[in-house]
C-alpha cells in the first residue's frame, strides 16, 4: 500500500498548492464548496447523492458503475472523493490495496468505520487538490463526482497529477454531472461546475507526461449511465475511461481520436458535410439514404439498436422518430458525440444514448441489441476482426447487422487514392474478404452487396449541393473552404467511379445457439 505523508509518501501542503491558495478567487470558491457540504455532511447515502431516490438509484447505478472498471485483481486504487464508502468496500474485496481519500470528515470516518475490517484500506482525510504520491503508486485511479466540485485549473492540475500516479496502462476512471443537476435534494448556494462531457475530454487528453516516452490519456470511452436514464430520463451522468498509454504518432496527433477530432472531423469538416448532407449527418445520402437501408433491419419499439459511426446524431434521431425504439449511439470522435450531446437536449422524448468510444475495445453486455446499424465507418479500424467479434458478442441471437462501408475496387489504386488512404488513415480491404470476417465471427446469412451505383447517384446530386453553397454569398464557410468542399465531393466521386475503391453494403445475422450445440461446444 502507498505510504502516507508521515511515512514521506503524501506531502499534504506543497509549496504549489500553497502558492495556488493565496489566490482569492479559489479560496472564496473552495469556502462555499467546504460550506456546501458542511450544509450535507450528515454521512448517510441520501446526502452523498444528493436525491430523494438514493437507496433506489444505487442499487442500479452502482453495479453498473463497477461494470465500466476493468479487472482489480492484484490492483493498486486510488479513490478520490470516496465519501461514506460506497465504492471503497468493493474496491477493498477485489483490489491489493486502496487509498480512499475525502476531505469531510464525516464522510471518511463512516467509511473507516465500514471498511477498516479489510485490512487493504488506507483512509485519508485530505483535499485531493494538494495530494501528492510519487509517480506509477497506482494501477486505478477513481472518482465519483469530484471533479465538478473543482475550478477548470484544479481539474486541470489534478488531472497532471493523476496522469504521474498512474502506472503504465493504468485506468482512470471518473463521474460526473454534466450540463445541469440530477438530485432533487437542493441545499442553498450550489458551487458545482456542470461541464459538458467534451470539456473533460479536452482537459484529459491535453495532458503530457514528459518522460521517456511521453506519455498521454487515450479515451475508451465517455457514456452516460443507463440507471439514471431509465430511473430519471435524463442523460447528465456521464462517465469517461481512459487509459495511460505511451504518445504515438497518428499523422502528428497523440492517438487516432486526436486525429480524427482534428482532421476529417474537426469542426469545420463536420461543418462541410453538414453543409452538403443536412445537419446531423455526414455519411453519404444523409436523412434519405437512412431511411432506405433501416427499413431493413425492421426495426420495432421494443427492441434496441446500437448505431454505430452514428456521427452528430441525425441518423439516431430520425430512427427513434420513425421507429421509437431505444438507441445508443457510438462515435470514435469527440468532437461529433458532443455536437450529438447539445442536440439531444432538444430531443429529450426519445429514447437515445450517445456514447464516445473505440469500438475495439469499448465493454457492452453480451446479447445487449438486437439490431446493430453502422454506416461507412469501419474503414477507419485496422483490427477490423476485433470489432466484428464485439458486434457478434454484442447482438441478441437472430440480432441482425447492416453495415456499408468502402472496399477495394477491381482496378489498381492511384496516387490519388493512396494519398486519401493514407491522408485519413483508412484501411481498404475487399468485399469478398469483409464478407468473410463476418463469417469467421460467426455470422449467417451474410449478403454483401457492391452498390457503387446508388453511392455516385447520391453523391452526384451532392456534388450539385456543394455548387449551389459556393455560389451562395451568406454561407457560413469561407471561399476557400466552399472550394475545398467542392473538390473533395468531386475526388470522393472519382475514387469510386474509377472502380479503385466501391461502396459495399452487407447485412448478417447472428444465428441462434440451440441448447444442444451449446452443450456440445462445451463437451
Amino acid at each position: 500500500m502507498p505510504e502516507t505523508a508521515e511515512n514521506k509518501h503524501l506531502n499534504i501542503e506543497d509549496d504549489f498548492g500553497k502558492e495556488r491558495r493565496s489566490s482569492s478567487s479559489a479560496s472564496e470558491g473552495r469556502a462555499t464548496m467546504v460550506t456546501y457540504w458542511k450544509r450535507n455532511s450528515n454521512p448517510n447515502l441520501e446526502n452523498m447523492m444528493l436525491d430523494t431516490n438514493a437507496d433506489k438509484i444505487n442499487r442500479f447505478e452502482h453495479p453498473e458503475i463497477l461494470e465500466c472498471l476493468p479487472d482489480l485483481d492484484g490492483k493498486r486504487v486510488l479513490e478520490l472523493g470516496a465519501g461514506i464508502g460506497r465504492f471503497t468496500k468493493k474496491f477493498a474485496q477485489l483490489a491489493k490495496s486502496v487509498v480512499a481519500v475525502d476531505f469531510m470528515e464525516s464522510f471518511i470516518e463512516k467509511n473507516r468505520q465500514e471498511n477498516s475490517h479489510f485490512g487493504t484500506v488506507e483512509f485519508l482525510q485530505k483535499d485531493a487538490t494538494l495530494l501528492t504520491f510519487e509517480p506509477n503508486s497506482f494501477d486505478v485511479v477513481f472518482s465519483n463526482w469530484l471533479f465538478m466540485y473543482l475550478s477548470d485549473e484544479e481539474t486541470e492540475q489534478l488531472l497532471q497529477k493523476s496522469l504521474s500516479w498512474l502506472a503504465p496502462g493504468g485506468t482512470l476512471f471518473f463521474r460526473e454531472s454534466c450540463f445541469h443537476s440530477s438530485g432533487n435534494i437542493k441545499s442553498g448556494e450550489n458551487p458545482t461546475h456542470y461541464r459538458s462531457p467534451r470539456q473533460y475530454i479536452d482537459m484529459c487528453q491535453s495532458r503530457i507526461l514528459s518522460s521517456s516516452p511521453e506519455q498521454v490519456f487515450e479515451l475508451v470511452f465517455a457514456k452516460a449511465l443507463e440507471s439514471y436514464y431509465e430511473i430519471k430520463q435524463n442523460n447528465n451522468q456521464v462517465c469517461f475511461l481512459f487509459t495511460k498509454t505511451n504518445l504515438r504518432n497518428h499523422n502528428g496527433y497523440k492517438t487516432l481520436q486526436d486525429f480524427l477530432d482534428h482532421s476529417e472531423y474537426a469542426e469545420k469538416s463536420i461543418q462541410k458535410y453538414e453543409s452538403v448532407r443536412g445537419e446531423g449527418y455526414v455519411t453519404i445520402g444523409g436523412s434519405k439514404l437512412t431511411g432506405e437501408l433501416v427499413e431493413r433491419l425492421n426495426l420495432t419499439k421494443s427492441q434496441r439498436l446500437l448505431n454505430f459511426g452514428c456521427a452528430t446524431g441525425g441518423s439516431s434521431f430520425q430512427i427513434a422518430k420513425d421507429y421509437g425504439c431505444e438507441i445508443v449511439g457510438v462515435d470514435i470522435s469527440a468532437n461529433m458525440i458532443g455536437m450529438a450531446w447539445d442536440r439531444a437536449l432538444l430531443h429529450k422524448g426519445d429514447r437515445i444514448r450517445f456514447e464516445v468510444g473505440d469500438g475495439t475495445k469499448m465493454r457492452f453486455l453480451p446479447s445487449k441489441f438486437d439490431a446493430i446499424y453502422s454506416r461507412d465507418v469501419i474503414f477507419h479500424v485496422s483490427d477490423k476482426p476485433a470489432l466484428l467479434n464485439n458486434f457478434y458478442t454484442w447482438l441478441k441471437n437472430d440480432g441482425r447487422l447492416l453495415v456499408t462501408d468502402f472496399c477495394c475496387g477491381t482496378t489498381p489504386f492511384s496516387q490519388d487514392l493512396m494519398d486519401y488512404a493514407r491522408s485519413g488513415m483508412y484501411t481498404l480491404t475487399s468485399m469478398q474478404e469483409y464478407a468473410e470476417l463476418l463469417e469467421k465471427c460467426g455470422f449467417v446469412q451474410v449478403h454483401a452487396e457492391d452498390r457503387s451505383d446508388l453511392y455516385q447517384q447520391y453523391c452526384l446530386q451532392e456534388i450539385e449541393v456543394a455548387e449551389q453553397n459556393r455560389a451562395n454569398a451568406n454561407s457560413e464557410l469561407s471561399r476557400h473552404e466552399l472550394d475545398e468542399c467542392v473538390r473533395q465531393w468531386k475526388l470522393k466521386y472519382s475514387l469510386t467511379n474509377s472502380g479503385q475503391r466501391c461502396w459495399c453494403v452487407f447485412e448478417a445475422v447472428k444465428r441462434t445457439i440451440s441448447c444442444r450445440e451449446d452443450d456440445t461446444n462445451e463437451q
